[in-house]
């Protein structure tokens, strides 16, 4: 054969390959088409958006599987012959001389074993696929493998909180020195008691602490009561206190993070509790005893009414109590914002679509209802009118009750804030917790704005000398004298600051010499609060 000939040899070889690597394309192609089509329906609006590349979810995993389908494809099939006359068309004879003696070896051993090795190749192809209609689609059993892997991973990172030998849930790494309360400027500090929440001693509890922080008082959680079936009875370290009130003859209601709402007495007796709808993050007591927490439940259906929300969702409710615990309302959030025609919210990116499937949509971290020695002086508020924060959509919002109709709201400049305040002012005093930057050049922030000018003052904020940052959780209280009291959870520390910026008092929760244990709140009360604490408990 001619040099030519072999040229011409070679040159059908590559166009052969060629026409391989084509015709998948061609096929790929046409299955994102029909994909589409059989979607959505044939139209000539889905023409157009084919054409111009715009897409939605869930469509979107439809697409992912398929593109995962075909490489599939590509590699078992398309590739091989590709390879074998890439290989035919531009190898030297001698080379594929030799190397065609060991492929016909190999071929004679598949030839022979040819029903084994495709029942391999058919039981890993047809593995792989329904592993991926698993996890594009979410079919059985994604739910249990999701538990599953979540529970290895828990495993892997707090071992050691999961076998009771240290709470490393409850543990942070350590930015100050000391324990207990390290500063105290008696003449610049606001007078009083605090009351923490925490883990003391390796228990969940509170104590009262004096200015100098000795001990005056301490409850502790009488899980044994809440749950009396042991079964069902979570650990101090699987439970965690995230809001609480102290009454001043030493009874105390608080949450169990999304497991009750209960309140006990100087003593730790339970008077009451109720599980209902998972209450969590914050208490809030209103003028007439009333008692303001917020709450959720799973959504496992789609809701006609809210066709965009994708199930299962977490619903939030705000929800009001009576002093004795009965449930009295609740208020589905998703319910006001779209009632309110605010759901532009929640719809900020270029989908149409809400698929927060497996977590929460808004995250309400506090509740608080405008009291009416307040009123007067917002101009655009009412006497119980309700103030909500909105984590996950960097969202402040105050709520007619009666309505159920957002009447003022304000996204940012707060990144995930938590625990905002109405003040006597007529402005509002926000927890701004921000995240750090690559550089970890971003601290948090105490914050107060006008409502009505949207004007926002920064009153503290952290520095490299002062590490204020607390990325998630967080409370700041407005004292008598305007000093400002700031729970700094994850850095496990409270303390006060001037309206100038000083720090003039500073508690430690400290675990040891390298962490600290995470405070969830610290509330400053009148001294009175503490005289229930000469009564002796039976």
């Amino acid at each position: 054969m001619g040099w030519q000939q072999k040229v011409d040899v070679r040159f059908r070889y590559l166009g052969a390959a060629s026409s391989v690597v084509f015709l998948c394309g061609i096929c790929w192609f046409i299955g994102r088409t029909l994909i589409r089509f059989i979607y959505e329906g044939r139209s000539v609006e889905i023409l157009n958006a084919l054409i111009s590349g715009q897409s939605e979810h869930p469509l979107e995993a439809y697409y992912a599987a398929f593109d995962h389908m075909a490489l599939l494809a590509c590699l078992f099939i398309a590739a091989p012959v590709v390879l074998v006359l890439l290989f035919r068309g531009v190898a030297p004879a001698a080379v594929r001389q030799g190397t065609t003696a060991r492929f016909r070896e190999f071929t004679a051993l598949v030839r022979r074993n040819w029903q084994l090795i495709y029942f391999a190749a058919a039981s890993l192809f047809i593995a792989f696929s329904l592993g991926m209609a698993v996890g594009a689609f979410q079919y059985f059993p994604y739910k249990t493998l999701a538990e599953a892997g979540d529970a290895a991973q828990d495993w892997a990172e707090n071992w050691r909180h999961n076998l009771r030998i240290r709470p490393e849930q409850y543990l942070k790494p350590s930015r100050y020195e000391g324990q207990g309360v390290v500063l105290h400027d008696a003449q610049k500090a606001s007078e009083g008691v605090t009351f923490l929440t925490s883990l003391f001693d390796g228990k969940l509890g509170m104590r009262l602490v004096d200015m100098k922080g000795s001990e005056i008082h301490k409850w502790q959680v009488p899980f044994q009561d809440i749950w009396p079936d042991e079964s069902k009875r979570p650990h101090d370290w699987d439970s965690e206190i995230h809001g609480a009130i102290l009454y001043p003859n030493g009874d105390v209601v608080f949450n169990i993070e999304h497991k009750a709402l209960v309140r006990i007495d100087r003593c730790s007796n339970l008077l009451w509790q109720n599980k209902n709808l998972d209450p969590h993050h914050s208490v809030h007591e209103d003028k007439e005893g009333n008692l303001w927490v917020p709450g959720r439940r799973w959504r496992n259906e789609s809701l006609d009414k809210l066709p965009y929300i994708l199930s299962p969702f977490l619903e939030e409710y705000i929800l009001k109590f009576s002093p004795d615990g009965e449930l009295l309302k609740k208020i589905s959030i998703i319910d006001v914002i779209f009632g309110s025609k605010y759901e532009a919210v929640m719809f900020a990116d270029r989908d149409f679509k809400l698929e927060h499937t497996g977590r929460e949509i808004t995250h309400i971290n506090d509740i608080e209802v405008l009291d009416q020695s307040m009123a007067d002086a917002f101009e655009y508020f009412d006497t119980g009118d309700i103030l909500v924060s909105m984590r996950d959509l960097n969202l402040l919002a105050v709520i007619d009750p009666e309505s159920e109709k957002i009447k003022w709201s304000m996204t940012g400049p707060h990144l995930r804030q938590h625990d905002p305040d109405f003040l006597a002012s007529g402005r509002i005093s926000i927890f701004d917790n921000r995240q750090p930057h690559d550089d970890g050049k971003v601290y948090s922030r105490i914050l107060e704005l006008d409502p009505v000018t949207q004007n926002v003052l920064v009153l503290y904020e952290g520095d490299d000398e002062n590490p204020f940052l607390s990325v998630i959780m967080g409370k700041q209280q407005r004292l008598h004298n305007e000093n400002i009291l700031i729970t700094e959870a994850i850095g496990g520390r409270a303390f006060e600051v001037t309206a100038e910026g000083e720090i003039v008092w500073s508690f430690i929760n400290r675990w040891d010499s390298e962490r600290v244990i995470v405070i969830s709140e610290a509330i400053r009360y009148p001294v009175s609060y503490a005289l229930f604490a000469g009564e002796r408990c039976q």
